[in-house]
């Protein structure tokens, strides 16, 4: 009965009188001037009904202590509560854990995107009135394709990710839990950090420690010795004014002159294309628990000109053919 009534309900708001007055809630892990949200917006604004109401929150996480996470979550649900959406989107991990649960199997269809985890990790699947996207960095594929730049022997990569839930659950899913281990003739080490202090002194001494060079991953968390949120802006930027060592990144937001060389990268907004289509196809008569959760598009190369150039770094031939090339 209630796969037919979400049925009903959805092919009712899809028509087009009914339209007009659909109203739809995103809600953001993470705070607006983000480039990681602004991206993913980028694609949802360019696959939802242009004439639907768009409702945002933004969570906040990336900026707010993890003890503050389940008071801003439960903001968000009374937000929903009032505001009566007819479809809500979960963007990123930590909308995905904290409000999911709360949201799983009633009748408002839900459209999650951005999942680093897997959807049963949160209780999200199978559930009758939610789907969505699932984010997979290719963090192998992008070691084993770089590694080639800065060495043809044996190399040593150090990874660096702050100490979020979101990087938590990236590493999980790409390693296992592993903080040491070799991809082939890639020696990998990765380490996460909560101060920023301490995260600086890795990059430091990555070289004098024999790393051939470092990928910078999540950063967005790190604080300094107050507790206080360090702008992600002001971290990319020292990395890159006193690296040692050639960086590349996982994610496009950190690749540019004045960040990181670049790489094979994600980027949001394929999520929020990939997260518009299923809406598209909810909105048509499709049942949520017809749809199975699924990812978006791989990766793509970007690099910056500038700061290969900066490490004498040459692409292939055929990389270059299928790079995005930036300042």
């Amino acid at each position: 009965m209630l796969k037919l009534f979400l049925t009903m309900l959805i092919m009712c708001t899809a028509t087009s009188d009914a339209a007009a007055t659909l109203t739809i809630s995103i809600v953001h892990s993470y705070h607006k001037e983000y480039a990681w949200e602004q991206s993913l917006t980028s694609g949802l604004l360019d696959t939802l009904p242009q004439n639907a109401t768009l409702d945002h929150f933004y969570l906040n996480t990336k900026r707010l202590p993890k003890t503050q996470h389940e008071e801003r979550a439960k903001e968000a649900l009374r937000h929903l509560t009032s505001s009566r959406p007819d479809l809500i989107i979960l963007c990123d991990d930590n909308a995905a854990k904290y409000l999911g649960p709360h949201l799983k199997n009633k009748s408002i269809p839900v459209v999650y995107l951005g999942l680093n985890r897997n959807p049963r990790d949160y209780g999200l699947f199978p559930a009758n009135n939610m789907t969505g996207i699932l984010e997979r960095p290719l963090l192998k594929r992008s070691l084993h394709s770089m590694c080639r730049l800065v060495n043809t022997e044996d190399t040593k990569v150090l990874i660096l990710f702050d100490s979020d839930s979101t990087s938590d659950a990236v590493l999980h899913e790409a390693f296992k839990g592993e903080k040491s281990f070799n991809l082939g003739k890639v020696r990998v080490e990765l380490k996460q950090f909560e101060l920023l202090e301490d995260w600086q002194n890795a990059l430091l001494n990555a070289k004098s420690e024999g790393f051939d060079t470092v990928y910078i991953g999540l950063y967005h968390t790190l604080r300094n010795g107050m507790g206080e949120h360090v702008p992600d802006e002001k971290v990319i930027a020292w990395a890159s004014a006193n690296a040692p060592v050639p960086i590349f990144a996982f994610w496009d937001f950190a690749v540019g002159e004045g960040k990181t060389i670049g790489g094979y990268v994600l980027n949001g907004r394929d999520q929020g294309l990939a997260g518009g289509q299923i809406v598209s196809e909810i909105l048509s008569g499709v049942a949520p628990a017809e749809i199975p959760p699924r990812s978006a598009k791989e990766g793509s190369y970007k690099f910056s000109i500038h700061e290969m150039t900066r490490f004498g770094i040459v692409l292939p031939q055929k990389i270059r053919e299928q790079a995005v090339l930036v300042p």
